[in-house]
């Protein structure tokens, strides 16, 4: 079973690192980087183990960006007035996806003034999608008595997507959680994307955006797994597109390769990365603007 390993705290595997935590032993030919990501998932799956893909929350990929200079625009948000758009499952999940990386963005830069009225359309959209029990009596009056705290309140909505995923994935509801990912990745890049300001190579934000790559792959691994289900076989075709524009667009660096074992859990690291520059940066920007416009606007 493939599971998305969510990031709570602690170092950020963004870069050229794959985490796979395995039930048993496992043999691994290493040859060049497309090859053993391809050997090692063949080799898991042959032998029943558990795949995770490190993806961080969006409220720790804002806490990054703000470490290294971002700054807040509350336009970039989606309106809370678009919600009674969504009414079929697949935007519901989505958008929930969404509006959870929108309250990770606010608490993050500390703008609390609409964090309850966005912590409610949450809750809506979560008892819609039949995860109602995450956002009991408790949740809420956690928040109304932390509204002026923004620390309290990013640590909260960090618990409180996480715990949505939990839930997800306890009760079997792989197909929203695979919506609710790509809604919240969609959103969070789309944020970035607009803060970063002007490129240049030294732009830490927007090196930030190349390392979303390998995010990207291990949400598209993930979602494949639901592809039978056509609101997640929908929105692969738009990770996929998203995909191809990073990998037409970025440089890629060879460099040398390791694999590291460790209590079960093989690392692989190095293998060459991606760069970014100017023309990937625009191509970006552009696709996923027109990705999370089209996917917000249901």
């Amino acid at each position: 079973m493939k599971n998305i390993l969510l990031i709570k705290s602690g170092t950020l595997l963004l870069c050229s690192t794959l985490i796979f935590s395995c039930k048993s032993d496992i043999d691994v030919d290493v040859i060049e980087i497309d090859s053993i990501k391809t050997e090692i998932v063949e080799s898991v799956q042959s032998n029943e183990g558990n795949i995770q893909y490190s993806v961080p929350t969006p409220n720790e990929l804002f806490e990054i960006i703000k470490d290294q200079g971002g700054e807040l625009n509350i336009d970039l948000i989606n309106a809370i007035s678009n919600k009674d758009n969504y009414i079929s499952t697949k935007s519901q999940a989505i958008n929930f996806g969404v509006y959870s990386a929108d309250i990770g963005y606010m608490s993050c830069f500390e703008h609390n003034l609409e964090f309850l009225k966005y912590s409610k359309v949450i809750e809506d959209l979560g008892s819609e999608l039949g995860i109602s029990d995450v956002f009991d009596e408790e949740l809420m009056l956690r928040i109304e008595r932390n509204e002026g705290n923004g620390d309290s309140l990013f640590i909260i909505s960090n618990d409180t997507y996480f715990n949505s995923y939990q839930y997800l994935e306890e009760n079997n509801k792989g197909t929203e959680l695979a919506l609710i990912i790509s809604g919240g990745f969609f959103e969070s890049l789309y944020i970035i994307s607009n803060i970063s300001g002007d490129y240049s190579k030294d732009n830490s934000i927007i090196e930030r955006i190349g390392d979303q790559k390998i995010v990207l792959e291990n949400i598209i691994d993930f979602c494949s797994t639901y592809m039978d289900n056509e609101s997640v076989s929908e929105i692969m075709i738009d990770l996929d597109e998203l995909g191809q524009v990073y990998e037409a667009n970025m440089d890629f660096i060879e460099e040398s390769s390791d694999v590291s074992t460790k209590n079960d859990i093989v690392t692989l690291s190095g293998g060459g990365h991606f760069e970014m520059n100017e023309k990937a940066f625009i191509a970006i920007k552009a696709k996923v603007t027109e990705i999370r416009t089209k996917l917000t606007q249901k």
